[in-house]
């Protein structure tokens, strides 16, 4: 009985020693410009351009998310920016740059957008 057990464990032991070492064997050879890679992926920057990534164009009866009926996106100064007064229950939102959305305040419902 002891000596099953005397094994079990020297072959835990042994597996687990062994793991660490051929963990990064699998991509020894992934680097660009190796011969044997025919099938290399070609990864292209995009400059700066975000592509995959889009802004949301907002318009009339869209829902927003609750997160922009949070008061750091109101817009408390709209005169300045020269929007009209808000009717009671709805609020400028500023959800990005330049683009201003009246949204009721209760829904999230977007009575107008503009910018967009």
């Amino acid at each position: 009985m002891r000596t099953h057990k005397y094994f079990a464990i020297a072959l835990t032991a042994l597996a687990l020693a062994a793991s660490p070492a051929m963990a990064g064997e699998g991509n020894k050879h992934k680097g660009k410009g190796h011969k044997g890679d025919h099938h290399a992926k070609v990864e292209h920057h995009d400059n700066g351009l975000h592509k995959g990534w889009y802004k949301q164009a907002w318009k009339r009866g869209d829902r927003i998310p609750v997160a922009y009926l949070e008061p750091v996106y109101y817009v408390e100064d709209y005169r300045v920016y020269r929007l009209a007064p808000p009717p009671t229950g709805y609020r400028w939102v500023r959800p990005m740059d330049d683009r201003y959305l009246l949204v009721e305040l209760a829904s999230g419902l977007v009575a107008e957008a503009l910018g967009y």
